[in-house]
């Protein structure tokens, strides 16, 4: 293998905190990353990167003194034979969204994005996904327009957020989940005092015919598809936010 180091002389990692820092959103301190001024993602994202070369990353940290993180990657990877084929997306795919099918069109989105921008500022997002590339990506675009993220990276802990942050304004749920699917998490969520006209986006990366209607009777709102536009998103969200969604 060949190993990459990356050290400082910063505030240092108690042992006890090491393993959270890798989770998304989260801090040493057990803070959000929004006190810090990034998304959050950064090594979450290293770590599953380092997944799909067949590697690793690992910190040893001292408080006070500083902390090294090393990149172990193989001089030769190859992946094991039980995993499923997956190519990662390229810098562009990652950072940014292409037009896509929506139920707002993009002509239509163009024309609405600069108010609902405007309007959207200060919104608490929900954005509940497994991957988080599709994480990274949403958050980055909503909070360029000054809206505020929460993440959940299941159905489960989703309906878990929303037990205990009463403040959000709308959910992107993602429809393709492990375990608690999309369509049953929104049912539950429907069914959740105080919950039955909470706005909900569907997103899906796979939009077959019919799906919107599944969606809207599972409990969604709206809808979207994969790859999302941001105009559309933008759109979409201010349309549900107004009440206008179909």
């Amino acid at each position: 293998m060949v190993a990459f180091s990356v050290i400082d002389t910063g505030i240092g990692i108690p042992p006890s905190k090491q393993r959270l820092i890798f989770e998304a959103f989260q801090q040493a301190d057990g803070t959000t990353s929004r006190e810090y001024g990034g998304t959050g993602l950064g090594l979450s994202i290293s770590r599953e990167l380092a997944r799909l070369l067949g590697g690793e990353i690992r910190v040893t940290s001292t408080p006070g003194e500083g902390s090294t993180f090393v990149l172990y990657l193989p001089l030769a990877y190859q992946p094991a034979v039980n995993e499923p084929g997956f190519e990662p997306d390229s810098p562009e795919e990652l950072a940014a969204f292409t037009p896509a099918p929506a139920p707002v069109s993009t002509v239509e989105a163009e024309e609405v994005a600069p108010q609902a921008a405007n309007e959207l500022a200060e919104k608490k997002v929900l954005v509940v996904d497994d991957d988080i590339r599709n994480v990274f990506a949403l958050t980055s675009a909503l909070e360029q327009h000054g809206m505020r993220v929460l993440h959940a990276e299941s159905g489960k802990e989703g309906i878990e957020v929303l037990k205990h942050a009463r403040d959000i304004d709308v959910v992107l749920m993602d429809v393709m989940m492990p375990g608690l699917d999309g369509f049953d998490t929104m049912r539950i969520v429907r069914q959740l005092d105080g919950y039955k006209s909470l706005p909900i986006i569907a997103v899906t990366a796979k939009a077959m015919l019919g799906d919107r209607d599944k969606c809207i009777e599972a409990g969604a709102s709206d809808y979207l598809a994969k790859p999302v536009n941001v105009d559309v998103l933008l759109a979409t969200l201010w349309r549900t936010l107004h009440g206008q969604a179909a």
